[in-house]
Formats: C-alpha cells, structure tokens, sequence
C-alpha cells in the first residue's frame, strides 16, 4: 500500500508521456485507440489514488532519497485533486473530439505529452520543477498552435512562446531570489522561512515579479494580448484547453504561491486588475466579428471575473472564483468545441456571415446554445454559481458590484450578436441537415457537465476544494428575473450600439499590440506594482 501511495503520483506524468510516444510510433487507426486506452488508465489511477488521499490534508512524496531542501517533490491536495479531475475530463472530451475527427499521430502525441507534463505541473512542490514544467508546457502549446503551419498561426505561436518566456524571466529571477533567502526551492519549506523576511525589499520584490510572471500565463491586464492571437489560431480542439484549462494554470500558480506570502494591503491592486481584465476583454469581444476571437476574449474577461474573486483570498468571493475557474472549463470548451465544427462546416468564422447552423446542426445548436446561456449566466446552469457567489460576497462594495454588472451585460449582448448563426434567411431555407454522429458525443457530456454542476455544486466545492460556500437558492425566481433584465440590457446595447458598427467599434476590433509595446505593458505592471509593494 505505501509503496503504491508512493509511486502513484509519478504514474500520473509518466502515464500519458509513455502513450504519446506510442501513439506517435503506431499507425493512424491504433494510435487513436491508444489515447483511449491511454486516458482510460490514467482516469482509473487518479481515483485509485485520489481515494487512498482523500482523508489527507497533504500528501508529499520526495524522490531520489534527497532532502526535503533539495529534492524533487510532489504534493497533492484538494486543490491539485480539483484540477487534475477537471484535466483529466477536458483531455477526455478533446481526445474524444480529435478521434472524429481522425487527427494524425503528430497531434495526438503533443496532446496526450502536454497532459502529463500539464500533471506535473499541478503537483510540483519546488520552484525549479515548477518552471521546467511550465516551459514544457508552453513549448508543446506552441507545437499545437502552429500545427496548422499557415501565417496566421505561426506567427501567433511565436508571439506566445515568446511573449510566455518574457514573463518567465521575471519568475527565474524571482526564485533566485527566494533562494538566497530562504536557502530552498521546497514551497513548504519556504512557507516556514518567509514570514521572518516578509518586510525585506527582496522578498517585495519577489512577490511582484512572480505574480507578473503568473500574470502573463493567465491573461491579466494590461499583459493579456497573446491569448486572443493564440486561441484564435489554434485549432479548436487546442483552443478549448487552452481557454478551458491551461490559462488557469496561472492562477493555479498564483494561489499556491500566495499560501506561501500574501501581502494583504494589495488586494485592492489585485481586484482592480481584476475588474480592468474582465471590463477589457468584454469590450473587445463585443466588437469583434470573428467567432473564435469572440470567445477568446470573453476567456480574457471570465479571468477577470475569477481574478476578482482568487485574488485577495476573501471568503466567499475566493470560494465563487474557485467555482467559477471550473465551470468556465466545461462551457468555454463546449462553446471551442461548438465552433470549430461549425467553422469547419461553413469555412467561414464571420458571425455576420454564417447563417443557417440551427437548421444545418439541429443537435451541435442546442449544445452551443447551453454553452452560451451558461456563460451568460442563467441561473440553472453553471455558469451561473460563481458569478452570484462573487457578487453576493461584494454586494456592498459599490465599484466592484457594477463591474461585474457590466460586464454580465456585455456578455450577453456579445452571445446575442453570436445568436444570429442560427437563424436562416431565404436563400438558406435550403440547407442540408447535418447528421447526427459519435462527433457529438464530448459536446454532450461538456453540456451535461454545465447542467450537473450547477445542480450539484455545494459538492463539487466541499468534496474538491474544501471551500466553504454561502447558502441560496438558484432556482429562485428573483435570479430568473434579474437575468431577464441583463438579457434585455445586452440586447439593447447590441440592437442600438454594436449592430450598428459605429467608427469607435472598428477601432477598437482593429486595434492591436506589438510584441514590442507589450513587453513595455508588462514592464510598467512591474513596476506599478513595484511602487505599490515597496509602499507597504
């Protein structure tokens, strides 16, 4: 039994890394069934594992006979156990996805790579493996983006391998500076050290390169205009994990450093980026026409929203961004999922030109239109949870109360835009229904997921995380009515405003960031935050 408690969370990484290289030495037809068998090992290990642990605080496992000072752990907990369920369901329903869709070898091997070492980095217990982790992360996200090998994708592959690696400098240099104060890389270790340092200038700054660092790999303003480039030219299989998972690697990162040093007196910065991110990316998705870039900024604007919540570690606001980081997964990866099927049926992406997909795609339709009314926020699915809880928890914080109001609104008047795919004009009266297939089958289990957890989701925030979660009910017809009224006010701010496309709304769709001047953004967040920090 210890032996087994030992070796399990290694099985975890090696599990997928080991199928990779097989799918990728056998032939198209068997490497599809060794990601099947590959995914089914590895969901079978997790609950095995994630049973003899569950009655555990922590569990740490050292390798190589090192000290705990110098070695290689891993850790799991609640929080590690949350994320590597919900990656171990996405990889399931975008392996299911890429099955369908008879994807070659090449791109099954980086998909089912990038799961182990995506793995290994949510149960790294140092700083060093930490960052290996995450570059191999990053370079394998790189291969999927430009797997398309075309302009468009290429260029934005370099731009966020690039752009990536810039920030993770700041954290190389931030853990050199940790070491030399706390004498370790060990996170537990060095949650020990730090509070005797926690008002030296080198740990300050520590604390603000790191969170920069983490702050590129989510999103954050004003360092957020990779992610757009990036999801957009994906393929959509790769861009529903990386909307729905890997951008959340940073603010799983983000958490596990700040239970090791939280400055308190900068949750208010940490809240306003939070708000600016989520404000910021709604308006951009609102002008944009382009389907997949609609739904890559709203990734920008719901990390806000969880930002807003994660961010200063309050409460229930932490508990509602917790939930709302989970849920988001299931309907951004339906709603990826969704519109890549249809962009490859139609060969277009302008929400303006496609017509006609409720006809043509009777059952994909109901699944996307579940998707869209999770992430605007109706109050039997999940999308839904977080969003309340967060405002709930801030209800008497003016500010941050209309800031998620705003942009509820904006949302829902960008999905509304969207809407109009399904309708059919004259001359698409005609169109061929599409057959239902086996292709539906992940669509169907994210759509499910988007219903289950709303249903259930005093247990997924106990039984996962351990969060303490307020009590109310969302069938409530107070809540139905009050996303009536945000319905009706993103209808009106598209029919008046957005549909009109005003000069203002093609600036902005138009507007775009050098990779030169977004390295300058990341510098000033530095050092605003550098100046806010030293001030404490």
């Amino acid at each position: 039994m210890l032996t087994s408690l030992h070796i399990m969370p290694a099985y975890l990484i090696i599990i997928p890394i080991v199928f990779a290289i097989a799918a990728y030495l056998l032939p198209e037809r068997g490497s599809r069934w060794v990601c099947a068998l590959c995914q089914t090992l590895l969901t079978l290990a997790a609950f095995h594992y994630y049973a003899l642990i569950f009655d555990m605080d922590m569990h740490l496992v050292a390798f190589g006979g090192w000290p705990d000072f110098a070695g290689i752990t891993l850790r799991n907990d609640h929080l590690s156990m949350g994320f590597a369920a919900m990656a171990i369901f996405l990889w399931w329903c975008v392996l299911l996805y890429a099955f369908f869709e008879r994807l070659s070898r090449s791109y099954l091997f980086f998909l089912l790579f990038l799961e182990g070492t995506f793995m290994g980095l949510i149960m790294s217990n140092d700083l060093f493996n930490l960052f290996v982790f995450i570059e191999v992360v990053t370079i394998i996200s790189t291969m999927l983006i430009t797997y398309r090998g075309d302009g468009s994708s290429l260029r934005a592959g370099f731009y966020y391998l690039l752009f990536n690696n810039a920030g993770m400098l700041f954290y190389l240099v931030a853990f050199i500076i940790l070491y030399q104060v706390c004498g370790t890389l060990n996170l537990q270790l060095m949650k020990e050290a730090l509070p005797a340092h926690m008002g030296e200038f080198p740990v300050k700054l520590s604390f603000v390169l790191v969170t920069a660092a983490f702050g590129v790999k989510s999103a954050f303003f004003p360092v957020y205009n990779w992610l757009p480039k990036a999801h957009s030219a994906a393929p959509s299989a790769v861009s529903a994990l990386l909307s729905g998972l890997l951008v959340k690697s940073g603010l799983y990162e983000f958490i596990r450093l700040n239970e090791v040093f939280h400055y308190a007196s900068l949750d208010f910065f940490l809240v306003a980026v939070g708000a600016a991110t989520a404000l910021l990316g709604v308006i951009f998705a609102l002008c944009q026409k382009d389907i997949k870039l609609i739904l890559a900024f709203h990734t920008v604007s719901q990390v806000g929203i969880m930002f807003m919540g994660i961010g200063p570690f309050r409460g229930f606001a932490y508990s509602g961004g917790m939930l709302h980081l989970v849920n988001h997964g299931m309907f951004k990866a339906l709603l990826f999922l969704c519109a890549g099927m249809i962009v490859s049926d139609y060969r277009n992406r302008n929400v303006n030109q496609i017509r006609g997909v409720l006809r043509r795609f009777p059952l994909l339709s109901v699944f996307m239109i579940v998707g869209m009314l999770s992430i605007t926020g109706m109050p039997s699915l999940n999308g839904y949870i977080g969003k309340y809880i967060i405002a709930d928890s801030v209800r008497h914080i003016f500010w941050e109360k209309a800031v998620l109001l705003l942009v509820n609104v904006g949302t829902a008047a960008s999905f509304i835009k969207i809407s109009q795919i399904f309708t059919a004009d004259y001359k698409h009266l005609r169109i061929p229904v599409k057959r239902v297939g086996l292709e539906h089958l992940p669509l169907f289990l994210l759509s499910s997921s988007c219903a289950l957890l709303a249903a259930y989701y005093r247990q997924l925030a106990s039984w996962l995380f351990e969060l303490p979660i307020p009590a109310f009910t969302p069938s409530d017809p107070v809540h139905m009515l009050e996303y009536l009224g945000i319905l009706a006010a993103g209808y009106a701010l598209y029919h008046f405003f957005i549909k009109k496309d005003p000069p203002f709304v093609r600036r902005i769709r138009n507007a775009d960031i050098s990779f030169e001047n977004a390295c300058m953004l990341l510098l000033g967040f530095v050092c605003m935050m550098s100046v806010i920090v030293m001030g404490l």
